[in-house]
């Protein structure tokens, strides 16, 4: 069984010479950057939604403990045959009596209502189970934008960066009259490009981060002065042992059948529907015990003149009429409206985990195949050619083409490899797996995604 705990794991993210672009974000006194396990517990501990299923199982469990009470017993004092004030009465004993009826319809009404209650607070229990998985898929797709957003400035920087050191390496042999102007304005426009695409880049991660902002509760502010200045959320995808490359070490993935056995287990959707059913059947067990009303047992005294007597009576109504025919036959056709909601609930969540589980089975066979060597291939032709340029064997043509493809290949590399580890979140959660958001793992560092390595120091000088 997986758990949401490793889905994090063995993905990090930082370019070739991101650190500069990292340490843009990482303001003085800015908070450290937020793992998937940090994102997962803070919105399952505050958010609205879950605390509103919280409350609906409190309001169930209140519910119940009414359904249990038994009824209580009515006590009557009654005097008979008693003088109006003022006259005197000649021969005839005074009665009095002093009774207790106790109403039996209750005892036999309890368990079917208290079975309905018990049904209700295990279908309360399922949707706050089921509220907690909604609430934490959203937040961790929520961290995937985030952390691909990252990734994509962080490229954009390093393309930029790179762009800039090229210009200036061309304005140099322009000086000494081995390059023409031409190559000179050409560059200009790929780094205003550059530009540019970093301005989009960094809109997209502001919005990314604004759409995390409300799982993590309410908003860190740094103040500047008089102005509240709200502090960037910084993500980092987590990495368990050595990893090999941007990919990290492979997930094996279950078979279909064990997911599918596991949602119908467990799956909270399933269970709150299953808990209705329950409540349903118990309705019509319930609306059958109150057919026959009214039904009590009376025991007491009672007193005439100087003797004393005792009272004992059942109180039981006649039954010509049937006057919960009506709701009985509700009761039924509510058992009947509930055993169908579960089967179409059963088909969705079938076709949900079998659909999940192809496309992780497919983004990840696609992802080992290609995801580093894809990666290495493109750094080591842009590594070539760079040399190839520099010995006067490639046109500038050539240098910008391979820069802007090593760009794309990250890029793209990324989407796959997050899309895979999204995708596998998802398939535990709708699978119903246990939520386990866990601490962050000590052996968590930053890779670069094109070696797999720690990052090192950009070589400086000429490209």
């Amino acid at each position: 069984m997986h758990s949401l705990r490793p889905l994090g794991a063995a993905l990090c993210f930082a370019l070739a010479g991101a650190s500069r672009a990292f340490a843009q974000d990482a303001a003085p006194g800015a908070p450290p950057p937020l793992t998937l396990s940090d994102v997962l517990g803070r919105a399952i501990a505050q958010h609205p939604l879950v605390d509103a299923a919280r409350a609906r199982v409190r309001s169930a469990e209140a519910a119940r403990l009414t359904a249990r009470l038994l009824a209580n017993p009515t006590v009557t004092y009654q005097v008979e045959n008693a003088p109006w004030p003022g006259r005197t009465l000649a021969g005839v004993d005074r009665e009095v009596s002093t009774f207790a009826t106790l109403p039996l319809e209750p005892l036999f009404q309890r368990w079917p209502r208290v079975r309905a209650v018990d049904a209700d607070v295990r279908a309360a229990r399922a949707e706050l189970d089921l509220a907690r998985r909604a609430v934490s898929l959203s937040a961790a797709r929520a961290f995937y934008r985030v952390a691909l957003a990252q990734a994509a400035v962080s490229g954009s920087t390093d393309v930029r960066d790179r762009l800039a050191e090229l210009l200036t390496y061309t304005q140099t042999r322009v000086k000494e009259g081995v390059t023409s102007e031409g190559d000179l304005i050409r560059v200009q426009v790929e780094l205003d490009r550059a530009e540019a695409e970093l301005a989009l880049e960094a809109a997209e991660l502001a919005r990314a981060r604004g759409e995390l902002a409300p799982y993590l509760g309410p908003a860190t502010v740094m103040t500047s002065g008089d102005a509240p200045e709200a502090v960037p959320v910084r993500v980092v995808v987590e990495a368990t042992g050595p990893a090999s490359g941007i990919t990290g070490a492979p997930i094996e993935l279950a078979p279909r059948a064990v997911y599918l056995a596991r949602a119908r287990a467990s799956r909270p959707d399933l269970l709150a529907a299953r808990a209705r059913v329950d409540a349903a059947r118990a309705q019509v067990s319930y609306q059958r015990s109150l057919s026959v009303r009214q039904v009590g047992a009376t025991f007491g005294a009672k007193r005439i003149g100087e003797v004393n007597t005792l009272i004992a009576g059942l109180t039981v109504p006649l039954p010509i009429f049937d006057q919960n025919r009506g709701e009985v036959q509700r009761a039924t056709a509510e058992v009947t409206a509930a055993q169908q909601e579960l089967a179409w609930r059963e088909r969705l969540v079938f076709a949900e985990v079998a659909a999940a589980h192809e496309a992780a089975r497919l983004l990840a066979e696609r992802r080992g195949r290609f995801a580093d060597s894809l990666l290495a291939r493109a750094e080591e032709s842009r590594r070539i050619t760079l040399v190839a340029y520099r010995e006067g064997a490639a046109s500038l043509l050539q240098v910008l083409d391979v820069s802007r493809t090593l760009g794309d290949v990250r890029l793209t590399v990324y989407r796959s490899v997050i899309a895979e580890r999204e995708t596998r979140l998802e398939l535990d959660i709708i699978s119903g797996s246990e939520l386990s958001a866990g601490s962050s793992p000590n052996t968590t560092m930053f890779l670069d995604p094109s070696t797999g390595s720690r990052p090192s120091a950009r070589d400086g000088g000429r490209p």
